[in-house]
C-alpha cells in the first residue's frame, strides 16, 4: 500500500460538505437545535483545523530561528488547545445547545480525514519525469 497524504483544504471541502449533509438531516429528522449545534461543532473544528495549519506553517518558518521563536511556537500548539477548550466551554455554558448535534459536527471532520485518507491512496502514483 503507497503512503499518501490528503491536503488540509481536500479536508475542509470534505468536512464543509459533510457538516451541510448532517446539519440538514439532523435538522430534518430530529431537531432544529441538534441541526444548529452541529453547524456550531462543524465550524469550530473547521477553524481549529485552519489555526493548527498556520501554526504549523509558522513553526516550519520559524524553525532555523532564535530560540525565543522556536519557544514560542513550541507554546502556540497548546496554548490554541487551551483557547479551544475555553471556547467550548464557554458555548455550552452561555448559549443553550443540543450537545448530540455539536458531537455530530466535531465527529464529521473525523469523516472527512478518512474520507480523503482514503482519496488519496486511490489516486495513481505520479510520473517521475524522463531524463
Amino acid at each position: 500500500m503507497k503512503s499518501a497524504i490528503p491536503s488540509i483544504p481536500a479536508i475542509q471541502r470534505t468536512n464543509l460538505i459533510l457538516i451541510a449533509i448532517t446539519a440538514t438531516a439532523l435538522g430534518l429528522l430530529g431537531s432544529i437545535a441538534a441541526g444548529v449545534g452541529c453547524l456550531l461543532g462543524g465550524a469550530i473544528v473547521i477553524a481549529n483545523l485552519y489555526v493548527l495549519s498556520l501554526l504549523g506553517r509558522a513553526m516550519i518558518g520559524a524553525a532555523g530561528g532564535s530560540a525565543m521563536a522556536n519557544r514560542a511556537g513550541v507554546l502556540a500548539i497548546p496554548l490554541k488547545l487551551l483557547l479551544l477548550a475555553a471556547l467550548v466551554y464557554l458555548i455550552f455554558k452561555r448559549v443553550s445547545i443540543d450537545p448530540l448535534g455539536f458531537g455530530a459536527g466535531v465527529l464529521t471532520q473525523l469523516l472527512a480525514i478518512s474520507i480523503e485518507t482514503w482519496r488519496a491512496t486511490r489516486r495513481p502514483a505520479e510520473q517521475a519525469p524522463a531524463a
